[in-house]
């Protein structure tokens, strides 16, 4: 009778284990996020100058110097632009080590669930930044004025994918201008 209760128990105690543990999503076997495309706008309100980053998958940076100077204000993430005559298009590319740099830093700060906008700091000549990131699962952008610059971990999780971003940009074989 011992056995049969030793299997019984042995059992029972696989389901519940399979049970609490199965549907769990701990994180440990995701990959990398597959990101499509980012996207990286820095914004002065003292200059009232932008500049504007689309980095794809395929390492090709698009980046637009802007200088609306119509009053408008413009959503880049949608493709909204001023006329022509105010920006300029430079088109160069990252390496490939870069680009995978940025995607590893994107997911290890988990980018997709952070703050969607960050309350704004109570100083006035700063910029504002954002981060736009594309995965076949969904869009999703964060950012705000002075964004990443407090020392709470949201902050600190932006700022770390925005300065792998920027590193990646200040590293790249810009054309000639």
């Amino acid at each position: 009778m011992t056995g049969i209760k030793m299997i019984l128990i042995t059992i029972l105690a696989a389901a519940l284990c399979t049970s609490a543990f199965g549907g769990c999503d701990t994180g440990l076997n995701k990959g990398p996020l597959d990101v499509r495309k980012v996207s990286y706008l820095v914004s002065s309100q003292q200059t009232g100058h932008d500049e504007f980053y689309i980095i794809t998958a395929d390492h090709k940076v698009t980046q637009y110097s802007i200088d609306p100077d119509d009053g408008r204000s413009y959503d880049y993430f949608a493709g909204e632009m001023p006329s022509e005559s105010k920006y300029k298009v430079t088109e160069y590319e990252i390496d490939e080590l870069d680009w995978t740099s940025i995607v590893n830093v994107l997911t290890r700060v988990d980018f997709m669930n952070i703050l969607d906008e960050f309350p704004p700091l109570e100083k006035e000549d700063g910029a504002s930044y954002y981060i736009q990131v594309e995965t076949p699962d969904g869009i999703h952008k964060s950012g705000g004025y002075e964004a990443g610059f407090r020392k709470d971990p949201e902050n600190r999780r932006f700022s770390e994918a925005k300065q792998q971003i920027e590193h990646a940009l200040k590293n790249a074989d810009k054309p000639d201008t």
